[in-house]
């Protein structure tokens, strides 16, 4: 499936450390805070792998990645693993909110100091997931690091944004988002942030969104941000359609095009421009009756 769609579970990587074999049975804040400690004794990354049980990506990276000898290794040797069920488990739930998660799997790379070095979602093979883990270790060995606070404060958050992520209550007005959206000093600040992106606000805020794409995936990560943008090109297809501007549209994808590797954009790019401005036609089925 394509990873902006990636919906998905796992189960846990025997392979790695005590802690992602205790986050399994019982992925707590104290657990979580013990994950942070066992890294900074044991001078590791964190690796963190947000899943819910029954979806198909998560599954198969359990199945056909984390058991592979070459990211076993890896993970085990430089990464604590953390792991959460992100529909059964409390903690689960607070770091899809503090990081505006929409898509799952969801990995979060950090240092032991819950410092973000980067956030990816969606299935990744072997040789992607590999390349993630050496990126992130050489992203902290130079002190590189996304502009995320390291704790999770969730009195910073306004009460329809908790509401969402930590009841479950999505259905969020628009009107109520703009109400705190516009009152904010910056939309590139971090809640603003995690709120359009995790909430998929858009309207007005898709334009501001779009023109600064590439200071949020520097600030934010790719994962959140590549999500986003994807919806936003989707609504934007409908209104290039309109105007019957497909040139213009080809244009801002081209813009949009360096946020991705080429392997997604070769398939997204597909996504968007398929039919472009062919009439959706309707069939009545009483009109194919004899």
């Amino acid at each position: 499936m394509k990873r902006f769609f990636k919906i998905a579970s796992a189960v846990l990587l025997l392979a790695c450390s005590s802690i992602a074999l205790k986050a399994q049975t019982q992925s707590t804040d104290e657990s979580w805070e013990l994950a942070k400690k066992q890294a900074q004794t044991e001078k590791k990354l964190i690796f963190v792998d947000l899943y819910f049980t029954g979806c198909m990506p998560c599954a198969q990276m359990d199945k056909d990645v984390f058991p592979n000898p070459k990211v076993a290794a890896v993970l085990s040797a430089d990464f604590v693993t953390f792991k959460s069920d992100i529909l059964k488990e409390e903690i689960g739930k607070k770091l899809c909110m503090k990081y505006g998660v929409t898509g799952f799997p969801t990995f979060l790379f950090m240092n032991a100091d819950g410092k973000v070095i980067d956030i990816e979602s969606g299935f990744q093979n072997v040789e992607q997931f590999t390349t993630l883990l050496q990126n992130a270790k050489e992203a902290a060995k130079k002190g590189i690091f996304k502009k995320y606070s390291t704790k999770i404060q969730e009195k910073e958050y306004p009460d329809f944004y908790k509401e969402a992520y930590l009841n479950g209550k999505r259905n969020v007005s628009f009107e109520t988002a703009d109400a705190y959206l516009k009152a904010q000093p910056s939309l590139s600040a971090e809640v603003p942030f995690v709120i359009i992106s995790g909430l998929r606000i858009g309207r007005q805020y898709d334009d501001f969104y779009l023109k600064n794409a590439k200071q949020l995936y520097k600030d934010y990560g790719s994962g959140s941000v590549t999500n986003h943008v994807f919806t936003i090109l989707q609504r934007k297809k409908k209104e290039f359609e309109k105007a019957n501007d497909l040139p213009a549209f080809k244009k801002l994808l081209e813009e949009m095009k360096p946020l991705y590797s080429t392997e997604d954009w070769t398939k997204f790019e597909g996504i968007l421009l398929k039919d472009f401005g062919v009439e959706k036609v309707v069939v009545n089925p009483s009109s194919l009756q004899k």
